[in-house]
């Protein structure tokens, strides 16, 4: 009886001849005319969960930036309390208004404001509350690519004797996006008569309301 011995790389091929093959190919013999071969290819993408919030001045949709807005509201001597509301001078659109934008793709968005108290002067009994402070909603002049422009509902600041967190407002995601942009537009409702000074405008005055974007 003969014994025939291959090299190992020809019984390694030959194994292959016959064993399932793991890459995606296909041998098509004999071709002839519409004769097929294919090959697939898995592809996959993964997108990061991000959240964005904007009140005011920023760089950029993916920028976190440290500008603060401030608003001044300057009381006439003749209108001191006498309900005429007072506009604002500042803000990043000027007269008070600041842009507002948030963009989610995890689902629905809340949008909430804190607060650490009344406006105060800095000397015992002299504050303003919270609620002497009017802020309206309003669409942006122009539109960016991708967003919704419209009010933007404001999240009512907690008016209580140490602040805290207001009432939340909810933004509603199609299809697990949150897109919208638009202006807040702040005013001084001028219903009191507070005593002369300056209220607010530090952080150890209470002049400072943060705004938190909370992915839900």
């Amino acid at each position: 009886m003969k014994k025939i011995l291959l090299p190992l790389g020809a019984l390694s091929l030959a194994a292959s001849l016959v064993a399932p093959a793991h890459a995606e190919s296909t041998y098509t013999a004999p071709a002839i005319v519409g004769s097929t071969a294919t090959g697939r290819v898995d592809i996959s993408i993964v997108i990061p969960q991000v959240l964005f919030l904007r009140v005011g001045t920023s760089s950029g949709n993916t920028a976190t930036d440290g500008t603060i807005d401030s608003t001044t509201f300057t009381v006439p001597a003749a209108n001191v309390g006498d309900a005429s509301a007072i506009a604002g001078v500042g803000g990043d659109l000027t007269a008070g208004a600041v842009t507002v934008r948030v963009y989610g793709n995890g689902g629905n968005v809340s949008l909430n404001s804190t607060t650490s108290g009344p406006l105060t002067t800095g000397t015992a009994g002299e504050t303003i509350a919270w609620s002497q402070i009017g802020v309206t909603g309003g669409a942006l002049a122009a539109t960016t690519s991708g967003f919704t422009n419209a009010a933007i509902t404001h999240p009512a600041f907690n008016t209580g004797a140490s602040g805290g967190t207001g009432t939340a407002s909810t933004l509603t995601a199609t299809n697990r996006l949150v897109r919208v942009e638009g202006k807040w537009t702040y005013s001084y409702l001028n219903t009191g008569i507070p005593a002369a000074g300056t209220y607010g405008g530090t952080v150890a005055k209470n002049g400072r309301v943060t705004y938190t974007a909370t992915q839900l």
